[in-house]
């Protein structure tokens, strides 16, 4: 059977989209639709799943439509069914348990029945709160079209397997990828994450590449344990050593060339009135453990806590780059520094 070639959409957070175009350019031609949307053309369904800095990633098929219940024509699903076909074909051991339409009027008729239609020839019931199989249906890029999409996985590719801890606070595993490709994070580096919580940094790394070095530090015992649990479940190869501690105090060997940290911000964790100190002291410490020319990230919500920090106590760190996300309702930032 030859193969189909899949015009894929990516849904990406804000932020992460060049990292993402970079990952997905080596499954096929890919450009950038928005800030948060790539299109990507690619045979291989199966390494679409291997994409880490990308939210999720749907099948599309567009076609001339003047209205939804023009999908419900024989042709477009009988495309349709292709696309399902394939799916299966790649991936014969994922296994979808219900359709989830997601649409600007999905209670309408229309939608109803295309949703019915499409649940019947993917085999499984109409679910509207829990369908994995997700259904979007949109207005096509150009006038007078219509796109279905089909996202390829149960669940979003952001969704990593390994997290079986919901630790909360814990980074988006698609901005924590972005954060390494940003710092450069490389075999040969000895990294540090200060504040590392249930361990998402560093397991991303693993995914990448093993460093000579790993190092995570948390106060709290209990996410200390989940990144423990997290790296086995990861099954990636590489040290890390994880520390329950202050990273203020704590005994630990310096010479780290890659160090980063995501402090607490206030809403779970921390306090404001109190971070603009901790942000302080955490620059101060990075630069005692910090290697000539050691690179330091900052991911965090304080943006004026810390350009204030780095105009009046920067501890010896050059600003290099700043570079923003938006997630939920938040605009976390990161902060590019170097030691010198």
């Amino acid at each position: 059977m030859t193969p189909i070639t899949h015009d894929l959409v990516l849904e990406v957070l804000e932020g992460c989209a060049p990292s993402a175009l970079a990952e997905a350019r080596e499954l096929g031609p890919v450009r950038t639709v928005s800030a948060t949307e790539l299109a990507l053309r690619s045979e291989d369904l199966d390494a679409v799943r291997s994409l880490r800095r990308v939210v999720a990633a749907s099948t599309a098929l567009t076609v001339p439509a003047r209205r939804p219940r023009e999908l419900l024509e024989t042709s477009v699903q009988q495309r349709c069914a292709a696309l399902l076909e394939d799916l299966r074909r790649q991936r014969p051991r994922q296994v979808f348990h219900g359709l989830r339409l997601e649409a600007a009027g999905a209670d309408t008729p229309d939608m109803r029945r295309l949703a019915a239609a499409l649940a019947e020839l993917a085999g499984v019931p109409v679910d509207d709160a829990e369908g994995d199989l997700v259904a979007r249906v949109r207005r096509g890029a150009s006038p007078g079209t219509w796109q279905v999409l089909l996202r390829t996985t149960p669940r979003p590719l952001s969704t990593r397997a390994w997290r079986t801890v919901d630790y909360p606070g814990a980074v988006n595993a698609t901005i924590a990828a972005t954060v390494l490709d940003l710092l450069d994070v490389r075999a040969e580096d000895e990294v540090l994450d200060m504040t590392c919580g249930s361990g998402t940094f560093l397991i991303e790394q693993l995914h990448r590449a093993a460093p000579a070095r790993a190092v995570g530090v948390d106060l709290s015992a209990d996410a200390i344990d989940a990144a423990r649990l997290h790296q086995r479940a990861a099954r990636r190869r590489g040290r890390i050593d994880w520390e329950v501690g202050d990273v203020l105090t704590a005994p630990l060997e310096g010479g780290f060339t890659r160090i980063l940290t995501n402090p607490p911000w206030g809403t779970l964790h921390g306090e404001h009135e109190s971070n603009e100190q901790l942000l302080a002291d955490l620059l101060e410490r990075a630069a005692q453990l910090a290697a000539p020319g050691a690179r330091l990230g900052v991911l965090t919500h304080e943006i004026s806590r810390m350009q204030r920090v780095l105009e009046q106590r920067g501890a010896g760190w050059r600003r290099v780059g700043e570079h923003r996300f938006f997630q939920k309702g938040h605009h976390p930032r990161l902060f590019l520094l170097e030691q010198g």
